[in-house]
């Protein structure tokens, strides 16, 4: 038998009611195998989004309210406290049950969970990698000829100006795009979502709207690969920025300093002097205030400076 007889009877057995049978199982096995390949790695992404925006919150330094930072500010407000009687108690304060369970309280903690867990899943093509633009920057750079080196003793001393530059250039971008995000009325539907907290506590900082996470994580992370590039495809490899478990040193001197108590219930002011340049927990609740007098104030992350200058 010829083997084109031979394909003849294979087409006519797929057409018998057996041979439908076959493929219809066989199709239906790959359809269930791919969705439930699919339904798993959802759930493993959603599962992961809902536990790490949590770890990351407490666990990671380069986050305002990594433990330490809140342990230190909490030791700073109990300080501030004790002496300060008219703010009331340190422990009622603390312990006030309409700032951790309430419904603002309540959303907080959903907005904590479901944000991240959005970009890990259906916002992940959104995400920028900043090593990535790092090394766009770099291999620019080094095309058009920039390239160099230096020894230990410099590249010590070129990472210290690094860390600075960082610092200044991250502190000013958060500003920006936080001034833009209350001056733009588009903008403003967004960012309202986080002034729509009725009640400060730690989960309040992550109380934003996916779209302005997006967009200041592009911010962000476009800069610090930028700046990164720049330094290497000047200086080379060596010059790195000089961190404490991670975290950029001035973010980390910031932050354990009281920067976990700009969304808290604990009022702590810096004095007039030192709030000409950094910005003090006080001075951010001031600008979370409902008094239209104090509608688009104190708009910096670390520094004072910024509204002055550019506001």
């Amino acid at each position: 038998m010829t083997s084109i007889s031979k394909s003849k009877r294979r087409v006519k057995a797929v057409f018998t009611p057996s041979g439908l049978a076959l493929c219809i199982r066989a199709n239906t096995h790959f359809w269930t195998t791919a969705m439930l390949e699919w339904i798993n790695d959802a759930c493993s992404r959603l599962m992961v989004g809902a536990v790490m925006p949590v770890y990351d919150f407490l666990a990671d330094p380069t986050s305002r309210y990594f433990w330490l930072y809140c342990a230190s500010g909490l030791v700073i407000a109990a300080f501030v406290y004790a002496r300060h009687r008219e703010y009331g108690g340190f422990g009622d304060t603390l312990f006030n049950r309409e700032t951790w369970a309430s419904k603002s309280a309540i959303n907080d903690y959903i907005i904590l969970v479901i944000t991240p867990a959005m970009r890990l899943t259906i916002l992940s093509w959104a995400t920028i990698n900043w090593t990535q633009v790092k090394d766009f920057v770099v291999s620019f750079l080094t095309a058009l000829g920039v390239s160099g080196t230096v020894n230990d003793g410099t590249a010590v001393t070129l990472g210290l100006v690094l860390t600075v530059i960082l610092f200044i250039v991250d502190d000013f971008l958060r500003w920006y795009v936080h001034f833009l995000f209350h001056r733009i009325p588009e903008l403003w539907e967004f960012h309202k979502v986080h002034h729509s907290a009725e009640v400060l506590n730690f989960a309040t900082a992550e109380r934003h709207h996916p779209v302005e996470v997006l967009v200041t994580a592009a911010v962000l992370t476009t800069a610090y690969g930028v700046v990164n590039g720049i330094f290497i495809a000047l200086f080379g490899e060596h010059v790195t920025v000089s961190t404490v478990a991670g975290a950029n040193i001035f973010l980390f001197v910031f932050n354990l300093a009281g920067g976990a108590l700009r969304h808290s219930p604990f009022w702590i002011s810096f004095g007039p002097s030192v709030e000409r340049w950094i910005i003090s927990p006080a001075m951010h609740q001031i600008h979370h205030s409902d008094k239209v007098e104090h509608y688009d104030r104190n708009m910096g992350g670390s520094l004072a400076v910024w509204d002055r200058m550019f506001g």
